[in-house]
């Protein structure tokens, strides 16, 4: 029983961390990046393309893709990760693209790391943001300066590593280049940073036993214990969401003084595990938790892309689904076994964030009343609702929903996708019209409408309460 707690526990708290090619339609509004310069994509592992049909081996043990190595998003040598939406922009831009990361005839160049923060894109680029994180170690601080550092990067004080350590075995500048180069070179640049910063802390404290230092340890022998586990959790979620709140920007303006003609696009963030609950017998929706940060995190995005003028944009990627959700997993089920790829975007995911960063790079769009919505997944619906309206005068292009002439006015978007096994999968959306054309937000678990308007500290106390209770009685 107590294993049994274990587990379940470490999936639920993995979850609110984890932190994640196609023809693509043909755009002539699109620029030449590739010869104005490059590709320079900075991410995690949503950029990395964790999850992507390329990036794993099969139960044997063997490649995905016969073509490609095994275990692309922890080879960091190679380049291009089959299926991720870096890899494809980079194709659609005609970019360069060698396989290993040391051929300097590139024109493509992945900064994409799993784990990768705020904090470390700044040590990188030698930028002091007085944040120290000694309580754990990042190992792969190695992979990142052996191909993108400079004498610049990395102070030594996030890890145990020295700045002569550093230099001693990266052979000088990195083996793609170093960063501040890159960025002087790219014409185009995305930043997909911030989701590691909010959860990945915790999910170090899940997966290795309670690392930090002001007093965690990953002990579930008592309700108390648990308590005290997901508050230290909860803190150091929040220390993590002030810090990007605070230096992402820091980071924006580094690439804008190396680069004031690149265009930059700030990548938002998603919901990890949408409708996903803890088991059938403890029905809490994760999604509203989850979601309710990363609206903030979004609504952040909105407020600085106001800010910069027009010299930064930002795609929003809100309404990516996971593979746990195209899967349908429970947490008590196949999920628990698969949690890494669960919270990562699945194919269909990444092929949507390439269309909402294109559809941006594409340019400014006519002003229209139509609702226009991309569906993920979807190449089809069976019906329409709007407010409440069936509606029958909708289209579906390229997995976007084409509803002509709604006016300025419609809340409120119900689509529903009859599946194989014939039962239908619905889907709402929360309408808003702003800058001539409407915006879609997915709405996950039905207690999103309901707690939409409390804060996120309140969220955070009621969903660790419910999973407090739970294990109360368990214990009895």
């Amino acid at each position: 029983m107590k294993k049994q707690i274990r587990n379940t526990l470490a999936v639920v708290l993995t979850l609110l961390l984890a932190v994640g090619c196609f023809v693509l339609p043909v755009s002539a509004a699109l620029p030449d990046y590739s010869a104005d310069g490059g590709y320079l994509a900075i991410g995690d592992s949503i950029g990395r393309g964790c999850g992507a049909d390329g990036s794993y081996k099969t139960s044997a043990g063997e490649p995905t893709n016969s073509n490609k190595p095994a275990g692309q998003y922890d080879e960091y040598w190679f380049r291009n990760v089959e299926g991720s939406y870096t890899t494809q922009i980079a194709e659609k831009l005609k970019c360069k693209m060698p396989d290993e990361m040391t051929n300097q005839n590139a024109t493509f160049w992945p900064l994409c790391y799993p784990g990768l923060t705020t904090a470390m894109v700044l040590d990188l680029m030698g930028v002091d943001d007085g944040f120290t994180d000694t309580e754990l170690n990042y190992p792969y601080y190695d992979d990142v300066l052996e191909y993108f550092g400079s004498d610049d990067s990395f102070d030594g004080v996030r890890d145990t590593h020295t700045v002569e350590y550093v230099k001693a075995n990266r052979d000088g500048i990195g083996k793609c280049g170093e960063l501040k180069t890159l960025a002087e070179k790219a014409s185009l640049i995305t930043v997909e940073i911030g989701m590691c910063d909010v959860f990945y802390r915790t999910y170090r404290i899940c997966s290795n036993g309670g690392m930090l230092t002001d007093g965690a340890e990953f002990d579930l022998s008592s309700p108390e214990a648990i308590a005290s586990l997901v508050a230290t959790a909860s803190a150091q979620m929040f220390r993590g969401f002030n810090h990007w709140k605070n230096n992402y920007t820091v980071m924006i303006d580094k690439l804008l003084e190396w680069n004031p003609d690149a265009t930059i696009v700030m990548v938002g963030s998603f919901n990890l595990v949408n409708e996903l609950t803890i088991s059938e017998k403890i029905p809490v929706p994760l999604g509203s938790l989850f979601t309710s940060f990363t609206d903030l995190m979004n609504k952040q995005y909105k407020e600085w892309y106001k800010q910069y003028g027009g010299k930064v944009l930002y795609a929003d990627i809100s309404n990516t689904e996971p593979k746990a959700a195209e899967e349908d997993w429970s947490l008590t089920g196949e999920f628990m076994d698969n949690t890494f790829a669960g919270t990562h975007p699945s194919q269909a995911g990444y092929n949507y964030i390439t269309r909402q960063i294109l559809d941006v790079l594409e340019g400014d769009k006519e002003p229209t009343t139509d609702i226009i919505v991309d569906i993920g997944r979807y190449d089809k619906v069976d019906y329409v609702l709007v407010d409440g309206k069936q509606i029958k005068d909708y289209t579906v292009e390229n997995y976007k929903l084409i509803i002509p002439n709604k006016g300025t006015g419609a809340m409120n978007l119900t689509i529903g996708i009859k599946g194989e096994d014939g039962a239908i999968a619905v889907q709402t959306y929360s309408l808003k019209y702003e800058n001539g054309g409407y915006t879609a937000t997915r709405i996950y678990g039905t207690s999103d409408i309901e707690k939409s308007s409390k804060p996120i500290l309140d969220l955070l106390k009621s969903f660790f309460q419910k999973i407090i209770d739970f294990f109360k009685g368990l214990f009895k």
